[in-house]
């Protein structure tokens, strides 16, 4: 049986009866022909030119990202393995998942195969021998596959890569029986993509075994045993840049033989809010209207930008858009739970306790030593907000000012929950303009008060919901 350690390619003149769901098929007509033979890299270039010529992106579900996109889409059509550089949470697995649609919906495999063979071109010991000594060989179709590889410390060569049953061969199985060889996570991706998450985090050793598996599509085991399966499989691995607290290094031979993607932060406030309402899972609720999803955007933000904030000067680790989409989560769920049609400025915790149920795990200060992590979180929130209440206040125009100020002065105290905005006319005109569906009415009777009082000082809030007119 030498064919099982060489390159097995089956013809149409000497093929094996292929069988589907129990009825012969002819796998080299239609509709079978394009679902086997092609190597995995050969479909994702086909795919690329074919967006490319209807002029779409195939990651249209990435938010911004455009000159990333196009570095991945030259790495992929010239048959390039991906690395995606970038700090935690800021998309390198939702990339890699994006990727996963260049392949086919399905492909033809043989039945029973732990890595999903290719009828014409099997890799496995026990596949070769079927295609080459059966009359019969059935097959299955299987669906797109994407095997995530951890960067665990402590991962073994037959985790990564699989190893040999001794209790079954001394069960009597052959070396060629598809019980006898368990497949680890890298071959399980053979034609799929196979992601190695924090690849720096995977063991010396088994990273040079994966400068072979890039370069030559199969593995030879530390111990020098070539495992005679060549893997068909696009390689996608990602790390965190190399100052990164906790980022392990990855031997210099496999960086050369991946192309590195960074991926940072959205560029803009608009694209941290849309990534973060695309990602959130509770989809029903209170409605969050622009102005509290700017409020928390920014707060995320403020965290970030060292050079713009002074709070942030503190933050060692800082959040990603995980924070952000949590943090929307979070508040939509805070006003829910009240009843609310909208958020309000009270569903942020009395403390901003909500804010921080989001935060605290994202983000580290370099030392705690005379404001703890929740003050600068309260630090953060409040710059937030002051800068949306800004913008508010400075959408109104100076000569609607005052007469909004004479029915503020009239009411005394006002109850956003309570008083009806209608009655002020001239703030009512500015509730419409904010409010953009009839639920969020009160919640922008709230805003428009707090950005008075926040820019001004002639209104005091008092209470939840509650100012006092004090001019």
């Amino acid at each position: 049986m030498d064919y099982i350690f060489e390159d097995v390619i089956v013809k149409p003149s000497d093929a094996p009866k292929y069988v589907l769901d129990g009825v012969e098929i002819d796998i080299w007509s239609e509709p079978y022909e394009l679902h086997h033979s092609k190597s995995i890299s050969e479909y994702v270039k086909e795919k690329i030119l074919e967006y490319d010529k209807e002029g779409l992106d195939p990651f249209h579900e990435i938010v911004g990202k455009a000159v990333e996109k196009e570095m991945v889409k030259n790495a992929l059509l010239s048959a390039s393995s991906v690395l995606f550089v970038g700090k935690k949470g800021y998309g390198k697995t939702t990339f890699s998942k994006s990727i996963l649609k260049l392949l086919p919906e399905k492909l033809l495999a043989i039945k029973g195969c732990r890595i999903h063979d290719d009828p014409v071109k099997p890799a496995c010991f026990s596949c070769k021998k079927k295609v080459m000594e059966d009359e019969v060989v059935e097959l299955t179709w299987v669906p797109r596959k994407w095997i995530r590889v951890p960067g665990d410390p402590m991962m073994t060569t037959r985790q990564l890569i699989g190893g040999i049953s001794i209790q079954k061969i001394k069960e009597g199985y052959e070396l060629d029986h598809p019980e006898v060889f368990t497949p680890g996570r890298v071959l399980k991706a053979n034609r799929g993509i196979a992601y190695f998450d924090e690849l720096g985090s995977i063991p010396s050793a088994l990273q040079t075994m994966l400068h072979e598996l890039i370069e030559e599509k199969q593995i030879t085991t530390p111990e020098g045993d070539i495992v005679p399966l060549r893997i068909d499989a696009l390689f996608i691995a990602s790390t965190n840049p190399a100052n990164y607290r906790g980022t392990s290094d990855i031997k210099e031979p496999l960086m050369d033989r991946m192309e590195a993607v960074p991926i940072g932060p959205p560029e803009s406030l608009e694209e941290e809010i849309q990534i973060g309402l695309k990602n959130m899972s509770l989809k029903d609720g209170a409605e969050l209207p622009e102005w509290h999803l700017k409020i928390i955007a920014r707060t995320v933000r403020y965290g970030r930008m060292k050079d713009k904030c002074r709070y942030a000067a503190r933050i060692e680790v800082e959040p990603s858009c995980r924070a952000t989409i949590k943090l929307f989560d979070h508040v939509r769920a805070a006003a829910t739970r009240k009843g609310r049609k909208a958020v309000m400025l009270s569903d942020y915790g009395k403390k901003f306790e909500v804010m921080k149920l989001g935060l605290r795990s994202r983000m580290e200060l370099d030392y705690e030593d005379g404001i703890s992590k929740d003050e600068v979180i309260e630090r953060l929130v409040e710059e937030a907000v002051n800068r949306t209440c800004g913008e508010i206040y400075s959408g109104i125009l100076p000569d609607e000012f005052p007469p909004m100020m004479e029915e503020l002065s009239e009411a005394g105290e006002i109850s956003v929950y309570e008083d009806n905005p209608r009655e002020f006319t001239n703030i009512w005109k500015q509730v419409i303009i904010l409010s953009k569906t009839p639920n969020q009415v009160e919640s922008a009777f709230e805003i428009i008060l707090e950005a008075i009082s926040r820019c001004t000082g002639l209104v005091e809030r008092i209470g939840d919901g509650v100012y006092e007119c004090k001019a």
